[in-house]
């Protein structure tokens, strides 16, 4: 199967509008002195990776005629998922510690175990997993049925 750009620009559209968000949470405060607003905002950073999937699912479908199989959903979600996660990867790493390490510290004073190895993991293991979830349910409404998926 091939990717058209649009594939690639909605990877990136999707890793870096979620780190732009994340940088806005900062700013704010959220993910300091706010953290309980930072444990509900996050969910907002969800808008990225739907919108990116969607926007290369259609992409996709035009690229071949019109055409979209179950499969080529799936592949195309993936390979968007890859992209956006590896941005993540990279994003966090530096925003764990560099630019909020505090971060953490907060984190583990309420409780939870958490360090940069899981947390970067949890970046990438999201990813795919909304990736491939999204991906699989849209798909399923956009592909093609009948005569002409043949």
């Amino acid at each position: 199967m091939r990717f058209n750009p649009i594939t690639t620009y909605a990877g990136i559209f999707s890793g870096v509008g979620a780190a732009l968000w994340t940088m806005f949470e900062y700013a704010m405060g959220w993910h300091n002195e706010h953290l309980e607003t930072g444990a509900m905002t996050g969910f907002i950073a969800i808008i990225f990776p739907i919108a990116a999937i969607l926007w290369a699912l259609r992409a996709t479908k035009r690229s071949y005629g019109d055409q979209l199989s179950l499969k080529q959903a799936l592949m195309c979600g993936i390979a968007v998922s890859a992209i956006s996660a590896a941005i993540g990867v990279i994003f966090f790493y530096i925003y764990y510690s560099s630019i909020n390490p505090a971060f953490l510290d907060l984190m583990r004073a309420r409780g939870q175990a958490v360090n940069v190895t899981t947390q970067l993991v949890a970046v990438v293991m999201g990813s795919f997993i909304f990736g491939i979830l999204l991906s699989a349910v849209a798909g399923f409404f956009m592909r093609t049925r009948g005569e002409a998926a043949k």
